[in-house]
């Protein structure tokens, strides 16, 4: 804690000699100015990654006009607007588990699923640029573009959707994904009618790229319940084909 005092004594000729106060308290967490007896918050010490509205409005009570404030920090880049009310850290920006709860919390009920879930698992390769998830009985597809980045949102029968789901992360960085088995079957639910096993096989190994060696670890029974559930053409030649393999 530093404590300065500054003497502004010949500034005011006319006034008795003014000493004002800056003390300074700096914490783990907090950061705080304390002028001429006024205690006012810092921005920089939020201390949730993915601040609401209301909360902000709350947090920033002391300022004259709270949503001016917020609309300031998101000008100085201090927040990301991801929707209407809902914001990120700019510090959290390049957290996974923050991506993955922001995903969570800005359309749902919803899940990361598909191709990113895939990357997250380890069974593709490639960077995946956007951030997908699965949703239920919503009708359409929707996209939300941030200064993040996107997220894109997808139905998936709702027979299937609430299994083969999990928390990852620890505490309040967590968020809710997709099994590597129901990551794979969601993205095979929405690829093209496939009928062919040799086809199928070409759309996992070539298309997706899969890597081999992890998807044949993958849970044969968990992949084979997940399945059945979709009642989807393509997931059915799924189960023909991954019985088969595991039998070869």
């Amino acid at each position: 804690m530093c404590i300065l005092w500054l003497s502004l004594a010949g500034c005011f000729p006319y006034s008795p000699m003014l000493i004002f106060c800056l003390l300074i308290c700096v914490s783990k967490y907090n950061v705080y100015a304390l002028v001429g007896g006024y205690m006012q918050k810092n921005a920089f010490e939020i201390p949730v990654d993915l601040p609401d509205a209301l909360w902000l409005q709350d947090h920033f009570s002391n300022y004259a006009n709270s949503k001016s404030k917020i609309g300031l920090l998101v000008r100085q880049g201090v927040l990301y607007r991801l929707k209407r009310s809902l914001y990120m850290k700019a510090a959290d920006a390049r957290d996974p588990y923050v991506i993955g709860k922001a995903a969570n919390r800005i359309y749902g009920p919803s899940y990361v699923s598909f191709i990113y879930a895939l990357r997250w698992h380890g069974l593709i390769p490639e960077h995946v640029v956007h951030v997908t998830s699965a949703t239920y009985k919503k009708g359409r597809s929707k996209r939300y573009d941030t200064p993040v980045g996107s997220f894109l949102y997808q139905d998936v029968p709702a027979e299937a959707y609430p299994h083969g789901v999990v928390f990852t992360g620890e505490g309040e960085h967590r968020f809710l994904i997709a099994s590597a088995e129901k990551a794979l079957c969601d993205e095979l639910y929405r690829s093209p009618v496939i009928r062919s096993m040799g086809r199928l096989e070409q759309l996992l190994f070539e298309d997706l790229r899969l890597d081999t060696w992890v998807f044949d670890q993958l849970d044969v029974g968990a992949l084979t319940s997940l399945a059945e559930r979709y009642k989807a053409t393509t997931l059915g030649t799924f189960v023909k084909f991954i019985r088969k393999r595991s039998h070869a």
